[in-house]
């Protein structure tokens, strides 16, 4: 029906509702008011007033169209502002509403915080390695409290962990240009998650562990800051693309020995995930642990058990099968009813990590949650014919098997209880983590498990609870809006990324990519960024040789080799767009604001009419305005302005400027309380670590000065007191074999006496004395010989003397220790 045919129709309608009406008219000239009949009015309604409710729903429809009204207003408002459609005025209004500190201030600050960050994550792990190191040679002396040489090469360990630390730049970095390759190369591994990705499916598996380790702690040390979060989740999300395009089913995403899982349990150990634990699942296993439970629910081992408890309360031996089934085990009402109470004992323990856990859904990392949304995204994606349940099991894997269970069965290793755990109460807890397994993993226990099966009705109530937890898990925004970063941030950070890295770390990185780098990068694909800065670093030689134990570190301060070209791609007068913007936000921040425009209809003033204004108030200013003006001709050389719009464009880029300023440095105070926090937390867990180094060097240093004595048979001297001298001439020594070879002439060797005392515990001086005159002085520590023992070098090269390192050690021993 055309508008034609629409307007007839409604004009011979209205015609006959005209005669209708002079009909109606000519039968009754006193037509009435009628209300009509509304089953909604009231009773007591005013009907003296026409049409109540119907006035009513105007002043509702009114109302209505003025908070539509304001709501678009708004809305257009907020357009504006977010798509930089600002005037003059309105810019000249954001700058000076907002804070003028310095942000070159506050990029340098959030370095220096990082840069304290970076250091420290490291000296704690350093610490850590030594304490841990120091705590095994401890109970090893406890368990063979003769063998001094164990507590010596402790505190060998720890010497040479000094030594390392304070040694010279290596000599893999003498060459500039070697090491800019190198920064070079980490800053492409940190930002481009295509080579790291491909590169953890080419090693081999034994080098897996310690090269997840390179990736997560040293490219982006503890994701303490939202860019080194981003970036590493951006490898997490390309890495599960990869894996589940590879696999059959979302089941053999856990069954198959993949890259992905390892990367994800890596992931949980680190601070964040840690911290978690501690908050919520230690004090529920504090709690745990420390009543007197027995949660076995095997009847023939609650059968033993009632038995021996008997023997030992009533001093007779029982003359009962010890070495009954289950089934018979049950036939005795004892153990039924034993095994009852345990059973509510362990649901009620159940029940207790269950809300723990599922009450803890907002303290979980992001990290986790997010990666886990990948997952189950990727999954959907990818495995059409999986159900909801078969992916939302793979996410409980993660979330509870190996994250929140390994925590439980081994509290020690997340330093989450502070005592020893009993064998009991352990396996309590493997019981307990057993059952909660079965509720995540939406099964039921079955013939195998029998003595688990009345636990069954508890899992099945809380099933569909779980469902609900694991759905809400993956419930989070997206990086770019959590973090407040994207993929432009790179382009502007003011100042390069920092990381410490170890040289054993450099040199395997290195020989990894060079040994795949055609399986990394096409071999067509000659202009790919890592064959330039491979081919780079092959011009210094083949990837360098370090020792494993030679764990010195070094700062790489990162950069961009490509930044040019990306500068290039976005304008080649990128760079002259964001000095002239500066300019124009400094002059305006500056200049009194603007009058707002009274009168909607003029044309509010434009760029140039407020650098002419601004020009003509104040001459001084008559340098910087040409300036802007001779920069704005260039940019339109480059089409990014035009003066035909009176360079609205241009304004439009400031005004975007100014209000993501705002939103930059609130982001940058978030930041730098965030770096803040973990800075002293850090810190505070340094403090610990080296009063538990210290406690246990005392210990050793104690055990040393128990071996100590003087060979004379005089009291025992402690720390500081000189024990010696003991005197024997060259050819003493060279009879024990503790000299096998010596550059001094032989007429000389018959007049030389050699000296050896000690002033400190471990520390050695050798005196060489001709005629009674010191020719020669030489200092030894038992630590540095100790080493060289436990390295398998044989003899010690000094000035014109060689020792033999083991005939030496047993001299020192003899002369000085019991």
């Amino acid at each position: 029906m055309n508008k034609e045919e629409y307007s007839d129709i409604s004009d011979s309608e209205s015609e006959e509702q005209v005669e209708n009406n002079n009909e109606h008219e000519e039968e009754d000239d006193t037509p009435e008011i009628v209300v009509p009949e509304r089953k909604f009015l009231k009773e007591d309604e005013d009907y003296s007033v026409p049409f109540p409710v119907m006035r009513e729903c105007l002043v509702l429809l009114l109302q209505s169209r003025r908070i539509l009204r304001d709501m678009m207003y708004y809305r257009f408002k907020m357009d504006r502002f977010l798509s930089g459609n600002l005037s003059v005025f309105e810019i000249q209004n954001l700058l000076h509403s907002q804070r003028e500190d310095k942000e070159s201030d506050w990029i340098a600050e959030i370095q220096e915080l990082k840069r304290n960050l970076v250091s420290e994550v490291r000296r704690n792990h350093t610490l850590e390695r030594d304490l841990n190191r120091l705590d095994k040679r401890i109970a090893l002396l406890i368990k063979n409290r003769g063998n001094i040489q164990d507590v010596l090469a402790d505190k060998a360990g720890l010497k040479a962990q000094k030594h390392k630390g304070t040694a010279q730049k290596p000599e893999l970095f003498n060459d500039p240009k070697k090491l800019e390759a190198y920064q070079n190369l980490f800053y492409l591994l940190q930002t481009e998650p295509k080579y790291l990705a491909g590169l953890v499916y080419l090693i081999q598996p034994e080098q897996m562990e310690s090269f997840l380790g390179t990736v997560i702690l040293t490219l982006f040390g503890d994701a303490f800051t939202p860019r080194e979060e981003f970036l590493l989740l951006s490898l997490y999300r390309l890495s599960i693309q990869k894996e589940m395009a590879n696999i059959a089913t979302v089941g053999d995403f856990l069954k198959a020995d993949t890259v992905v899982p390892k990367m994800i349990i890596t992931y949980n150990k680190r601070k964040q995930g840690t911290d978690y634990l501690k908050a919520v699942i230690g004090p529920i296993l504090s709690n745990v642990i420390k009543q007197d439970l027995n949660l076995e629910l095997k009847p023939s081992a609650v059968y033993a058990a009632i038995i021996s408890e008997q023997e030992i309360r009533t001093g007779e031996k029982s003359t009962l099968d010890r070495n009954v089934s289950d089934d018979k085990a049950l036939e005795v009402p004892e153990v039924t009813k034993t095994i009852k109470a345990r059973v509510e004992q362990l649901v009620s323990i159940c029940d207790q990590f269950l809300d723990g856990i599922i009450s803890s859904l907002n303290r979980l990392p992001y990290g986790i949650r997010w990666i886990c949304k990948q997952i189950h995204q990727i999954a959907e994606k990818n495995f059409t014919k999986s159900t909801q349940d078969e992916i939302l099991k793979v996410i409980g894997y993660f979330i509870y098997y190996r994250f929140i269970q390994v925590a439980m069965v081994s509290p020690e290793e997340y330093d989450l209880v502070g005592r020893e755990i009993h064998p009991t109460a352990r396996k309590n807890l493997i019981n307990v983590s057993k059952v909660l397994q079965a509720l995540f993993n939406f099964a039921q226990f079955g013939a195998s498990e029998k003595h688990f099966v009345p636990l069954n009705g508890w899992i099945s109530s809380h099933i569909g609870e779980i469902k609900r937890y694991l759905e809400e898990i993956i419930e989070v925004g997206e990086p770019e809006d959590y973090l407040q970063v994207d993929k432009y941030m790179e382009l502007t950070q003011k100042t390069k990324p920092v990381i410490i890295i170890s040289l054993p770390e450099i040199s395997s990185t290195h020989q990894l990519i060079s040994k795949h780098l055609d399986s990394l990068v096409g071999k067509g694909e000659k202009d790919d960024p890592m064959r330039i800065i491979m081919k780079e670093l092959d011009e210094f030689g083949p990837p360098p040789e370090i020792a494993a134990d030679d764990d010195r570190e070094v700062q790489l301060t990162l950069s961009n080799k490509f930044q040019k070209t990306i500068e290039e791609e976005l304008s080649p007068g990128e760079s002259l767009l964001s000095q002239t913007k500066e300019m124009v936000i400094s002059l305006l921040r500056a200049l009194p604001t603007l009058p707002e425009q009274k009168d909607q209809t003029d044309e509010p003033p434009n760029l140039v009419d407020v650098l002419n204004r601004a020009r003509q108030s104040d001459p001084s200013l008559e340098p910087e305005i040409k300036k802007i003006l001779d920069n704005l001709k260039k940019l339109e050389e480059y089409n990014l302005t035009t003066a035909a719009d009176n360079y609205a464009s241009f304004l439009k880029a400031v005004a975007l400027e100014v209000v993501n300023r705002a939103e930059i440095r609130e982001q940058q105070k978030k930041e730098k309380q965030r770096l803040t926090t973990s800075l002293n937390n850090l810190r505070k867990h340094q403090k610990y670590l080296n009063e538990q180094i210290a406690q246990y060097n005392q210990y050793l240093q104690d055990c040393r000065l128990k071996h100590y004595q003087n060979k004379n048979k005089k009291k025992k001297k402690g720390d500081g007191a000189k024990v010696g001298p003991f005197k024997f001439s060259f050819s003493e020594l060279h009879k024990k074999g503790v000299i096998v070879d010596s550059e001094v002439p032989q007429m000389t060797r018959k007049k030389i006496k050699f000296v050896i005392s000690s002033d400190t515990v471990g520390v050695f001086d050798v005196s060489a004395k001709m005629a009674g005159i010191d020719v020669q002085t030489m200092r030894l520590e038992l630590d540095d010989l100790l080493e060289l023992n436990s390295i398998g070098t044989t003899t010690l090269e000094l000035d014109q003397i060689t020792l033999d390192v083991n005939m030496t050690i047993h001299l020192l021993n003899k002369l000085f220790m019991a």
